[in-house]
């Protein structure tokens, strides 16, 4: 049985990934200034949005296993969520990303 602490670390990987591929997309477009771009940078707006209402919800889970908010998201980083990911790399060194 999969627990919903889990469902929720999944998740939030899968809405990164996707905006990590659709980004790099949009940036590698032959045509940047096109329509087919813009309209692809809406909806990265859109998945940008989602995200961070996500982030918001599940907030303690995600930043007590180590997961901040995304990069292009437009939440301000709080003093409690920095505090539980420094904590959780304390306790797992190795799981620390690559700077």
């Amino acid at each position: 049985m999969i627990s919903f602490e889990h469902r929720i670390l999944s998740e939030y990987r899968i809405k990164r990934a996707k905006i990590d591929i659709l980004a790099r997309s949009i940036l590698t477009h032959r045509e940047p200034k096109g329509l087919e771009a813009r309209g692809a940078s809406d909806f990265l707006d859109v998945l940008v949005n989602e995200i961070d209402k996500f982030y918001e919800e599940y907030s303690e889970t995600l930043s007590n296993n180590g997961n901040r908010p995304h990069p292009r998201s437009r939440l301000p980083e709080t003093k409690k969520w920095n505090e539980n990911v420094e904590r959780f790399y304390e306790k797992n060194p190795r799981r620390r990303p690559r700077k």
